[in-house]
């Protein structure tokens, strides 16, 4: 399941004034805020983790569009956090998904980022050496397959990622920067899915998911000008949760909450392990969304904790992260004209 997603498990018309839409998103926010969530690690786009649309009708289309905020400035040695709060990464993310199911049993998916990512290394108490880049990141397409038993809907997917994004972004100082802080990695990547979906027979508005995501990646023969080799380091992920409706009043409410395990081996220069890169992390999130039902779509955020974190030698952690999106289906039996409706 995608926490992204319109969910389709009941449906129970209801009226939502846009004075109180916009009261429960202000809240919802400032109390996402109050709390601690994650990043990814090792500098990188958080691309792979935001796949996996919820499964859906035959010819229906879903469309997401997300903010995606991530801090990395907790420096960690193995589990162990250090007393150093001179180093901040930061990647601002604005994903674009787009998916259709054909039938009962096939659909693709595609995910387009545009992604800015900031290095600062405070060197006294007035001054820090400052990096930022801007780009287009490497977009990811997906055939998925859909198998339905009872209650249960399995999926299975693999694609490629496509190596668009720019890896040559120099400094100010005419220097070609890091592999991580660059839009693009320069490597052709195929990315494995397997999702699980299970509806409760005693809560017909629940939902119990389940995904799987492995990303296989390839080599840049030409990074650093073609003077050598980088391939970022394979990554698994596992996102298991529960999601379900509740009643806020007059509002319907869908929050969820979940545990990913993310495994990432270390980046290769050379063919050779490059020190201070990977790790194994574990992380909860909560997310909740704001159903429009007229508009067939939703209001969507995410919030992360880093619940245990033990890196490869000595790197900059997950320390804080949150995203928020709006979600639209359009399903053929219907006529949306969003335009009016706003």
């Amino acid at each position: 399941m995608s926490n992204d997603s319109t969910n389709p498990i009941s449906k129970r018309s209801f009226r939502v004034t846009m004075k109180e839409s916009y009261l429960v998103f202000i809240l919802f926010i400032f109390s996402s805020l109050t709390a601690y969530t994650q990043t990814c690690c090792s500098g990188g786009v958080p691309v792979s983790s935001n796949i996996g649309f919820q499964s859906a009708e035959a010819q229906s289309t879903q469309l997401s569009i997300t903010a995606d905020l991530n801090f990395l400035k907790t420096l960690k040695t193995g589990s162990d956090r250090l007393d150093d709060d001179q180093r901040l990464r930061t990647t601002q993310s604005y994903l674009f998904r787009i998916g259709h199911t054909f039938n009962k049993n096939w659909s693709v998916e595609g995910l387009f980022p545009y992604v800015r990512q900031t290095r600062r290394i405070s060197t006294q108490a007035t001054s820090s050496d400052r990096e930022a880049t801007n780009g287009l990141g490497d977009p990811l397409a997906l055939l998925i397959y859909s198998r339905h038993i009872s209650n249960v809907t399995y999926r299975l997917g693999i694609g490629p990622q496509i190596p668009l994004g720019s890896f040559t972004e120099r400094s100010s100082r005419g220097l070609t920067l890091l592999e991580d802080l660059q839009p693009g990695s320069g490597a052709w990547d195929v990315i494995g899915f397997f999702g699980l979906e299970a509806h409760l027979q005693s809560r017909p508005t629940a939902l119990i998911y389940a995904n799987v995501i492995q990303s296989w990646t390839g080599t840049n023969e030409e990074a650093r000008g073609g003077t050598q080799s980088y391939e970022f380091g394979d990554d698994i992920q596992i996102i298991a949760g529960y999601a379900d409706q509740v009643l806020l009043g007059s509002i319907l409410m869908s929050p969820s909450g979940s545990m990913r395990f993310r495994k990432a081996s270390r980046d290769q220069v050379n063919h050779d392990d490059l020190p201070g890169t990977g790790g194994t992390f574990v992380f909860g999130r909560l997310s909740n969304s704001l159903p429009f039902p007229k508009l067939n779509s939703s209001l969507v955020m995410n919030i992360e904790l880093p619940l245990w974190t033990k890196v490869n030698e000595t790197q900059l952690a997950p320390s804080f992260g949150f995203n928020f999106g709006w979600h639209l289906k359009i399903e053929k039996k219907n006529n949306l004209n969003i335009i009016s409706e706003l």
